[in-house]
């Protein structure tokens, strides 16, 4: 179990039990901790007769940890889905939470199919890394029973939903908010292989407004400048699977934009950029055969765009550093 999620098992544990005695709806077991992928998380089941089901869980990952608060709806319930989304944010302490539909994978949909009525899903995180261990249970408790108000009153609407406050986020959701939540639901598929879990990252993240971006910036491939770019591959330069965090994971200075082949060889780790932009490459890319994927000493990523954004060598670091592309320094 990695560091601090043990406290938020045991929080959430405290907090599971008794919420489904705010909602009308009884006779249904609804507070539960199963581990159906090995993970830990809340259900409240059925508290409405228009939500399938309410959900609490940890992040995936590394890094910090974050609770992702979720309802899931009815589909044909379009008026109640439409003010989770649209209408009042969820607030916590007094600041209004971000959100974002959720997307639910496989794993999920075994606790969401009911009677082939399909279902819509909202969602909102908030990050528990930094609360102190002397208010931790209690925070989380009142965190879970609040969000637990808080659907019940944008669903029933009325004077209810009138009476939330009406807080708004001091900035703007990230764009990529919604592409993460879709990607942490592939990780969490169990009928999937790491290899095909990564595949489909692949695809999700050539689909996301992350490709846009880094189109956006460099106009075409980052060493070439091929400007056929629905042939170019929107590539992380530090390793979608080993970034620290959702920040890291979406930012552009960690993305280069590169011809497939390209892609392939710095995937591997064959490849890399010294801080300048020239290539490294690794002495198993044997020379006779780099001119067959257009390597050769003399390339390096676009040194136009590289000037601009100096953010980007941190993350060439990383990448030379995790395949063996750094110089050995002799004492």
């Amino acid at each position: 179990m990695r560091k601090g999620l043990d406290r938020v098992v045991d929080a959430l544990r405290l907090a599971a039990a008794g919420l489904d005695q705010l909602f009308e709806r009884k006779g249904i077991k609804s507070h539960m901790m199963p581990n159906p992928d090995g993970h830990p998380w809340i259900r409240v089941m059925h508290p409405m007769h228009e939500v399938r089901f309410i959900g609490i869980t940890p992040n995936r990952g590394d890094g910090p940890i974050y609770l992702k608060l979720r309802v899931f709806l009815y589909e044909q319930y379009k008026d109640e889905f439409d003010r989770l989304l649209l209408g009042k944010f969820f607030s916590f302490e007094g600041v209004a939470l971000l959100r974002n539909p959720a997307y639910p994978g496989a794993s999920w949909l075994r606790y969401l199919e009911d009677e082939g009525r399909p279902v819509v899903g909202y969602e909102t995180t908030i990050n528990v890394s930094a609360w102190p261990d002397e208010t931790f249970n209690a925070r989380i408790h009142s965190l879970c029973e609040e969000f637990c108000f808080f659907a019940r009153a944008v669903v029933t609407g009325g004077a209810e939903y009138d009476a939330l406050p009406d807080t708004r986020p001091s900035k703007p959701a990230p764009a990529w908010l919604r592409d993460e939540a879709a990607l942490e639901e592939l990780q969490a598929n169990s009928d999937l292989s790491e290899s095909e879990i990564l595949a489909l990252v692949k695809i999700r993240i050539g689909q996301s407004n992350y490709r846009q971006q880094l189109i956006q910036r460099w106009g075409g491939c980052s060493v070439t400048g091929c400007k056929l770019t629905e042939f170019l591959i929107a590539s992380h330069i530090h390793a979608w699977g080993k970034c620290e965090s959702a920040d890291e994971r979406w930012d552009p200075d960690n993305g280069l934009l590169l011809t497939p082949s390209l892609d392939k060889l710095f995937d591997r780790g064959l490849i890399g950029f010294d801080d300048s932009g020239y290539v490294v490459i690794h002495p198993n890319l044997a020379r006779g055969q780099m001119h067959h994927f257009g390597v050769d000493q003399n390339i390096r990523l676009r040194r136009d765009v590289l000037n601009k954004h100096l953010g980007i060598m941190k993350y060439l670091k990383r990448h030379r550093q995790v395949n063996g592309l750094e110089p050995i320094s002799v004492a």
